[in-house]
């Protein structure tokens, strides 16, 4: 009885550090959404600046990253890669805490984390129209649901792979 009590509240604590991680990610992405166009747009800019100046990096995305497009694409994959970590940080919760093992649990664990996903992006996009010189786009959710869709399809070819070599194995 004793050994069952102490998985229980391993389980328990796992499934607070997950919870914690999606809290304190949500978080960041609303900390990062709350600050005005011209704090963002300046930020966008530093990070810019510091990748071209890099040596390799710097010297073949240069082309692009000082063009009109640049400023763009650096705005949109920051969108991306938020929710892309959000999307395996829901997955994992998900997948890990929440459902019991039975044949349909990882594409049930991605469908939740793609809601999730997708309802953080509408309400981050909604919460941006009450922050000076932002706005709120639906285009901004499709790429934010996209990079959330692209760490979700990362997931799902992980446990395709992990699953043929335990059946090897």
């Amino acid at each position: 009885m004793r050994a069952i009590t102490k998985n229980k509240e391993i389980n328990l604590s796992k499934i607070t550090i997950r919870v914690l991680a999606i809290i304190f990610w949500m978080g960041f992405i609303f900390y990062l959404s709350n600050q005005p166009a011209t704090v963002s747009a300046s930020q966008s800019g530093s990070f810019r600046k510091m990748i071209i100046e890099m040596p390799i990096l710097g010297v073949i995305t240069k082309p692009i990253l000082t063009s009109s497009i640049g400023e763009f694409f650096i705005r949109k994959s920051a969108h991306m890669f938020l929710y892309f970590v959000l999307a395996i940080l829901t997955y994992s919760l998900v997948y890990n805490g929440i459902y019991h093992r039975n044949s349909q649990k990882i594409l049930n664990s991605i469908i939740i984390s793609l809601i999730v996903v997708f309802l953080y992006a509408c309400t981050d996009e909604f919460h941006q129209l009450f922050i000076p010189g932002r706005s709120g786009e639906f285009r901004d959710i499709m790429v934010d649901t996209l990079g959330g869709i692209i760490g979700l399809i990362l997931i799902g070819i992980t446990n395709l792979f992990l699953g043929k070599s335990k059946v090897k194995n």
